[in-house]
C-alpha cells in the first residue's frame, strides 16, 4: 500500500511543478519520474492482488449450512 502512496506523491510533485508527462511535458526527466511512479503504483497494486489471492488461498473452506 505504501508503493501506491509513494508512486501518486512522485507523479503528484510533477504535477504541480509543471514537469509531467500527463500534463505534456515530454522530457527525459519528467518521464523517468512519471514512470517512476507509474512503476510504483503498479508494484502496490500488485502487492495488494497478491495478498488477497496469498488470504483467499490460505482461509478455511466455509461450512455448509445446517440442515444439508
Amino acid at each position: 500500500m505504501k508503493s501506491i502512496l509513494w508512486g501518486a506523491v512522485i507523479i503528484a510533485i510533477g504535477l504541480v511543478r509543471g514537469d509531467s508527462v500527463f500534463r505534456g511535458d515530454f522530457n527525459v526527466l519528467s518521464i523517468f519520474f512519471d514512470a517512476l511512479g507509474v512503476f510504483f503504483i503498479m508494484r502496490g497494486l500488485v502487492s495488494v492482488y497478491q495478498a488477497k489471492q496469498q488470504e483467499s488461498v490460505s482461509a478455511p473452506p466455509t461450512p455448509p449450512p445446517p440442515g444439508h
